[in-house]
């Protein structure tokens, strides 16, 4: 068989396997159940063994999706919004470095990584970015990709229960909708046309998670301009969540259970860690700002940008916010981390 017929055929059982997960979660009114479901499913078959797969290329289409219906959630409504966030906003830069020096601290002292693999997986930016800066400085890549994929894997798992145990949702009046029902030609221009123009966009212009980014761009300046007010149908974000789960679910292939408990558990050490500066962080900044904690522990989680948000919409709470920190958290990280990491070897020098 061909190797581009084998993957296609290794994701398109990894969809399947998702969707079967995240209908039998759907179907127990987990939160956020299609991303979840698919992820849990597909962990646990990448771990068994069966033949699925999921690459980064793949998640791109479902990424663009969730893009598009991100960028539809922002709108005029959100302008007087904006005084709120500034102190949140300011804050985010010290949140960050508290979060990175226990972390770091955490995988030098209790996991015994170099200090390259240590400070490049105590980082809290995306997967990409910290596996390619670690790399370049001789760190181990292969651990920094799992200890991320797996700090990612469980706070998307863990954060929404927890929020759903303290939280009731609010009255979903309160942000517009971001799904429709049924599909029209002018929604597939629209929908296509944003998906299309923004990963375009989101390519050239070299922006982080730009195949999330770009498309959530464009759709946000379409419906903030007043141009078109479109809705994804919810069976085709339904659709791209499972797609979304399921490239998480199969970061773990390859990898024995043995492999994978001992991954996870390092992994959840810093997970806890992390979680534990995210409440207090939000708790606190929440009080002084009189912005709802809950809203920005999502905003200041060390969860994904697309999953943090979808959790945001399964709450009617305002993706935007969370989508505006998340973007700040990430070009803060990709700034700070190299120069953090060139004064630390400075310092390390000169002793």
């Amino acid at each position: 068989m061909l190797k581009g017929t084998d993957t296609l055929l290794r994701f398109l059982a990894a969809l399947a396997v998702g969707a079967a997960g995240g209908a039998l979660f759907w179907s127990i009114h987990a939160p956020l159940p299609w991303v979840l479901g698919s992820m849990a499913a597909c962990a646990v078959a990448s771990v068994a063994g069966l033949p699925i797969q999921a690459s980064a290329a793949t998640r791109r289409p479902m990424a663009a999706v969730i893009g598009v219906v991100l960028g539809s959630s922002f709108g005029p409504h959100l302008l007087p919004q904006a005084g709120e966030w500034i102190i949140p906003l300011a804050a985010l830069p010290f949140f960050l470095a508290t979060a990175a020096l226990l972390c770091v601290t955490y995988f030098r002292k209790v996991a015994k990584f170099d200090p390259a693999t240590a400070y490049f997986a105590g980082m809290p930016g995306g997967i990409a970015e910290m596996v390619v800066m670690g790399a370049e400085r001789g760190a181990d890549e292969r651990a920094i990709g799992l200890i991320h994929g797996a700090r990612i894997f469980l706070v998307v798992f863990i954060l929404p229960f927890l929020i759903q145990l303290d939280h009731a949702p609010v009255a979903a009046s309160a942000i517009p909708p971001v799904t429709g029902d049924v599909a029209s030609w002018s929604l597939l221009f629209w929908g296509l046309g944003c998906a299309g123009l923004g990963l375009l966009v989101g390519r050239l212009l070299r922006l982080p998670a730009w195949h999330l980014v770009g498309p959530l761009a464009v759709s946000a300046a379409v419906h903030m301009s007043g141009l078109a007010d479109f809705r994804i149908p919810g069976w085709a974000l339904a659709a791209a969540q499972v797609g979304l789960g399921a490239t998480m679910g199969c970061r773990f292939v390859g990898l024995t259970l043995k492999e994978l408990l001992r991954i996870l558990a390092l992994a959840a050490g810093s997970t806890a860690i992390l979680l534990a500066v995210t409440f207090a962080w939000a708790a606190g900044i929440g009080t002084l700002a009189g912005v709802d904690p809950v809203l920005l522990t999502l905003a200041y989680s060390p969860g994904g940008l697309a999953e943090m948000s979808m959790v945001a919409l399964s709450l009617a709470l305002e993706p935007g916010v969370v989508v505006i920190h998340h973007l700040t958290r990430v070009i803060l990280v990709l700034i700070g981390a190299p120069l953090g990491f060139a004064s630390m070897g400075r310092k390390s020098g000169a002793d």
